[in-house]
């Protein structure tokens, strides 16, 4: 009786097998191989057919209205420069003014602070924490006048510079009893 049992229950698997080979649900064969289809694979067939539909060419805007327009950045006319293999190179920017040659030594001037009014005292005015007295020279100019709460410097040219106090310290109490 066991062994009628487990041949029928032999024979019915290998009957359903055989039922869904057939069936019109059938997994794809290659010869003896069977390719399995996931739900995976599923959606990544989904994916292909949403990117082969982004495919074709879009129409934009034509190349020659392109290279109609006028390039908005303004380039300094320069010789252009040979160089590896005969191209075409537009030599380096200027820096200062200065001309770079191979070699040459390149002079960065330091950037100068702003000239800042910080102190008055007596005839003596405190400019960017060193103290100036009348026709002292402050750089490219000279103190010319000082006021109670200014300065007046004068360039070479006429030109004429007024430096007020812009804080004014509330620490520091002078009493003249």
């Amino acid at each position: 009786m066991k062994t009628f049992v487990i041949t029928s229950l032999i024979l019915s698997i290998t009957l359903e097998a055989a039922n869904t080979i057939n069936s019109p649900m059938a997994l794809p064969t290659t010869g003896n191989v069977t390719v399995l289809q996931s739900k995976i694979d599923k959606e990544l067939a989904w994916v292909d057919e949403q990117i082969q539909a982004i495919l074709p060419a879009r129409i934009g805007v034509a190349d020659g209205y392109i290279n109609s327009l006028n390039d908005p950045i303004k380039y300094v006319s320069s010789k252009p420069v040979l160089g590896i293999g005969g191209i075409k190179l537009l030599p380096p920017p200027r820096l200062g003014g200065m001309p770079m040659l191979p070699g040459m030594p390149i002079v960065v001037k330091p950037v100068e602070e702003p000239l800042r009014l910080q102190g008055l005292m007596n005839k003596s005015a405190l400019i960017n924490g060193k103290w100036y007295r009348i026709n002292d020279a402050v750089r490219s100019y000279t103190l010319a006048e000082i006021k109670p709460s200014s300065i007046l410097l004068s360039g070479a040219k006429g030109q004429k510079l007024i430096l007020f106090i812009s804080k004014q310290n509330t620490n520091i109490k002078i009493n003249t009893k």
